[in-house]
């Protein structure tokens, strides 16, 4: 007769919340990270010690752990990976997993960043405008001063990516807020990495066609069309009012810095609309009623379109729109000539295309 010991599989992810506070946790998977599509992968139900596990294999991807509503734990979880989670009110600790650990540390430097250079400007804001006497020219120089200040902030993400992320597959969640045709190269360079080391994944398609779109729409690239319903649900099509030159702007309502540039652009589109400047304004807003009030509060009186769908709108996808506020400006041939413009900038090119004509 002869002894045989029985293999115990490792559970693919395992965990532990103290206090118990539910009776499951669900299992997301990020099927695109950037019109924000999850599929529910499995549901984990909880023993009464708090504990859950998953045993089924997971292929290489970004997950979501879906605590409640309000918390989940982002995961990137590569093959042969286990990985062990212990969740309490105070701390979230994961072992098992390298690109988990790198992909929350960029998350918790991205919030600090963010905090610092955005945020903080933001609240002053909110300060001023709900005191007696709002004063109107420091709110505008403090939303001028916050545009500047994220595109710091999306520096020194750029800077962590580069310094810490390597093929780990968190780059994906990073890609969200990949933008400008300087950093084209590194992203550039990060995919080619990515898909030598991960050559089969689905999420190294997606980066690279991220950096795909991201030249298209870069200097010198053309405008693809865009059809959305105006206001009246008629759908209207950017080359269908398009000019000499056109600004497709990319706005809403809840946008401080996209409302304060409202009075420059109107002032510039009774200047030049005759001389052959349109604008094309699309909202990013989710509720109609707060796009209509904005349009006749600001005064805009050009072209609006929106499918309220916010990020998820088609042309914000495929003009790799990120954060607002944004535009593009472009030619008779739809080439663009000219991206991410505000108020000095887009005045002082428009004065030099159509100011002497």
């Amino acid at each position: 007769m002869s002894c045989s010991t029985k293999k115990t599989s490792i559970p693919v992810l395992q965990g532990k919340i103290s206090p118990v506070t539910t009776n499951y946790v669900l299992l997301k998977e990020q099927t695109d990270i950037e019109r924000k599509i999850t599929t529910l992968i499995d549901t984990l139900f909880l023993s009464k010690e708090g504990t859950f596990k998953l045993n089924s294999p997971l292929k290489p991807n970004l997950y979501l752990l879906e605590i409640n509503p309000s918390k989940n734990i982002l995961l990137a979880i590569d093959k042969g990976q286990h990985l062990t989670i212990e969740i309490t009110e105070k701390d979230t600790k994961i072992t098992g997993s390298n690109d988990t650990n790198v992909l929350l540390a960029y998350e918790i430097f991205r919030k600090k960043s963010l905090d610092s250079l955005v945020q903080s400007i933001r609240q002053k804001v909110k300060k001023i405008k709900k005191s007696k006497h709002p004063d109107k020219e420091k709110i505008s120089t403090l939303e001028r001063l916050e545009v500047e200040n994220y595109e710091k902030h999306l520096e020194e993400l750029n800077l962590f990516i580069k310094k810490n992320m390597n093929s780990t597959l968190g780059l994906y969640a990073t890609s969200i807020r990949w933008k400008g045709a300087k950093n084209l190269q590194l992203y550039d360079s990060l995919t080619t990495a990515f898909e030598k080391k991960h050559p089969t994944l689905a999420i190294s398609a997606k980066l690279r066609e991220k950096v795909t779109r991201l030249q298209q729409t870069s200097m010198g690239g053309t405008a693809p069309d865009i059809v959305m319903k105006n206001a009246n649900g008629i759908a209207i099509s950017l080359s269908s009012i398009h000019k000499k030159y056109t600004l497709i702007d990319f706005w809403a309502s809840w946008c401080g810095p996209c409302r304060s540039e409202s009075s420059m652009l109107l002032k510039l589109y009774k200047k030049y609309h005759p001389k052959g400047f349109e604008i094309y304004g699309v909202s990013l807003d989710s509720k109609q009623e707060k796009w209509l009030n904005a349009i006749e509060k600001d005064h805009r009186i050009w072209t609006n379109v929106s499918s309220l769908n916010t990020f998820k709108t088609n042309a914000a996808y495929n003009y790799t729109v990120t954060s607002l506020p944004m535009n593009y400006l472009i030619d008779k041939d739809y080439k663009i000539i000219g991206k991410n413009l505000h108020e000095k900038e887009l005045t002082a090119l428009l004065t030099h295309l159509l100011g002497k004509k």
